[in-house]
């Protein structure tokens, strides 16, 4: 795991600032602590610079990397779980090897297959290759997001790197707002790609490909859907080959030089990988549980625990306090650089940290729930259907009003109004949005709503458009990986564990289980009221039934009852006073009176209030730094 940046100068070919280049990569060195290393070409414009946390090939992993001739050059940060059978296929064709990394195995794949390498590359990454023999950059980033990697470009240079940091102290680099980035932040709580909350700073696509030569930039889809098709196998055929299709995505990612371990929520999948790890590892794994203090009915310590105790791992768990919130939260917007407001991220933050203190990989039980039907929404999207059958009189007049009027089901209310859209695009944008779109509108002030680009549908589009031919489900859950995992959860986990050094992966994505979940029919996700139904068939072969059955958690946190007693000083002096970023860009009167309605338990506005924290601590550390300085980290 790694941080890059790269710098092509494709039309200005006068000499880089080395002594800048040089801070660019030193401000990613948390990404990368074990080694350091550049290659620049100033007569083809070229600057490729690198940080390294080296996990496989420890001796002879160090990039930028090249081939014989010296004619391809490479940065990358990730892991590709497939390089040894990539290894022996390439050998095959007369490719020779010097090294034992996959670095190198991504080079002369490039040399046999050109661009077409990248589809078959199954892991995490983002890469930028120099092609001197072309005179061409390429950046590509893995089909599900799971590795950032951000560009910058003004028509004469193009900048790219793993964090904004590094293109931030590049002075062209201007501290704006994208405003319709904003709104569409303030919708999900996130920024959906290209976008990103900096004007001129944009994110490559999960499964997109950037070329840039002398004639300028294009972006293009490297990685399309290849769904392995179920549909005439028999059930328990099915639970089998699911059986054995995580087996084996456990087993490929646990390829490393340094030891592996586990975060362990105590929940269903979570708990299915570790008991996998442990028996395919030796030596007892080390596990890690993050909760909160007290008795908060979110904490799965206890469930945790069990697990570890049946596997004998050595477990570690930490509790966030009230206190570490109010003291670590700026911090973690500083390593996000987006505004994110997930409330368990400073959590995940927390666990991380204590995970490295022993190993620099774990495993990771994210990325279950999209593709396997795992959350509410989709429930509400696959019964929807019923819903939308009821007379629009009754729906509009009768049902929709009596739930607008429930105290504190802010779920609901938005459930009522989104699956009454009979349009699937509109409707998903809709179920995205975690306020209506009247609020948004009126937190937005007067004279910048009409700015807003609204650029979501056609985001949504983009991704709706592979998928067209299944049914509705099943479309919200291809865009579910791609959209809201990558630039919500998955982004999140990559900053949180890459600020304290530390892998983490994600085994649910391995590129040929998703093929076999995603040509799953729908049946199989959801039966009846179970959800994740073939997968949780298929993990009672490694966990108990009563794991499996019990009421799904989620990482929750007690921020609705901080915010209602200890913090409800704090968010109000952070978003109303003077200089805040609130008070510049948002209807600061509709902030006060959400502020008031969730202390008095009229409303719940957790999600809101804390996604205007997460912003204001971003104005303050990225756009404007005042309060809490922009030199943390």
């Amino acid at each position: 795991m790694c941080g890059i940046i790269a710098i092509y100068r494709y039309q200005d070919r006068s000499p880089f600032d080395l002594g800048l280049f040089q801070k660019m990569i030193s401000s990613m060195a948390h990404r990368g602590p074990d080694d350091e290393g550049r290659y620049i070409a100033v007569e083809d414009g070229i600057y490729l610079g690198h940080r390294r946390l080296s996990i496989i090939d420890l001796a002879t992993g160090h990039q930028p990397m090249t081939n014989e001739d010296q004619s391809i050059w490479i940065i990358y940060n990730g892991e590709i779980y497939n390089f040894q059978e990539l290894r022996r296929e390439l050998a095959s064709h007369g490719h020779i090897f010097k090294t034992r990394s996959d670095t190198e195995v991504i080079i002369h794949a490039y040399e046999q297959w050109g661009r077409e390498a990248f589809s078959r590359l199954n892991g995490m990454f983002a890469l930028v290759l120099w092609d001197g023999n072309k005179k061409e950059l390429l950046a590509a980033r893995d089909p599900f997001g799971i590795k950032p990697i951000y560009y910058w470009q003004d028509g004469k240079s193009l900048l790219l790197a793993s964090e904004i940091k590094a293109l931030l102290h590049y002075p062209q680099v201007k501290r704006k707002i994208d405003l319709g980035a904003l709104a569409d932040f303030l919708a999900l709580t996130y920024v959906p790609s290209p976008r990103t909350a900096f004007s001129s700073i944009y994110k490559l696509p999960p499964g997109h490909l950037l070329l840039c030569n002398s004639s300028g930039i294009k972006i293009s889809r490297f990685y399309r859907r290849e769904p392995i098709r179920q549909e005439k196998k028999s059930e328990d055929d099915l639970v089998e080959e699911l059986r054995s299709q995580i087996s084996r995505a456990v087993k490929r990612q646990l390829i490393s030089d340094v030891p592996v371990g586990a975060m362990l929520s105590g929940g269903m999948d979570s708990s299915t990988l570790v008991s996998i790890m442990a028996q395919m590892i030796e030596q007892p794994i080390k596990t890690f549980t993050a909760g909160f203090e007290g008795n908060f009915k979110g904490n799965e310590f206890a469930f945790a625990r069990e697990i570890a105790s049946r596997i004998r791992s050595q477990h570690q768990d930490i509790s966030v306090t009230l206190q570490d919130y109010i003291e670590l939260l700026p911090q973690s917007v500083w390593y996000l650089e987006e505004p994110v407001a997930t409330d368990s991220i400073l959590a995940y933050y927390l666990v991380c940290k204590l995970a490295s203190q022993s190993v620099k990989v774990v495993l990771t039980g994210q990325g279950a729930d999209e593709p396997f039907a795992g959350y509410p929404r989709h429930l509400g999207e696959y019964y929807g259907r019923f819903y939308r059958r009821l007379p629009a009189g009754i729906r509009r007049y009768l049902i929709a009003p009596a739930i607008n009027l429930l105290p504190r089901n802010e779920r609901l209310k938005r459930a009522s109004w989104s699956l009454d859209i009979p349009d699937p695009v509109e409707r998903m944008q809709a179920i995205y949005h975690t306020i209506d779109p009247v609020m948004k509108k009126n937190l937005l002030r007067s004279d910048l709503a009409a700015e807003q680009v609204k650029s979501l549908y056609q985001v949504i589009k983009n991704w709706q458009s592979d998928v067209s031919d299944l049914d509705d489900l099943n479309q919200l859950l291809y865009i579910d990986s791609r959209l809201s995992l990558a630039d919500n959860l998955l982004l999140y986990g990559d900053k949180m564990s890459m600020a304290v050094s530390l892998e983490a992966r994600v085994p649910y994505l391995d590129l040929e289980l998703m093929k076999f979940v995603e040509g799953l029919p729908i049946r199989y996700k959801i039966r009846g009221l179970t959800q994740k139904y073939l997968l949780k068939r298929a993990v009672g072969k490694w966990i108990p039934r009563d794991f499996i059955n019990r009421k799904k958690v989620g990482w929750g946190t007690p921020l609705d009852n901080w915010f209602q007693k200890e913090l409800a000083g704090t968010i109000k002096e952070a978003l109303l006073s003077p200089g805040s970023g609130c008070r510049e860009y948002l209807n600061t009167e509709l902030i006060d009176r959400m502020i008031e309605d969730h202390q008095s338990q009229k409303s719940d506005y957790k999600r809101i209030l804390f996604s205007l924290l997460t912003f204001e601590y971003w104005y303050q550390q990225f756009i404007k730094p005042t309060r809490w300085g922009n030199n943390q980290g």
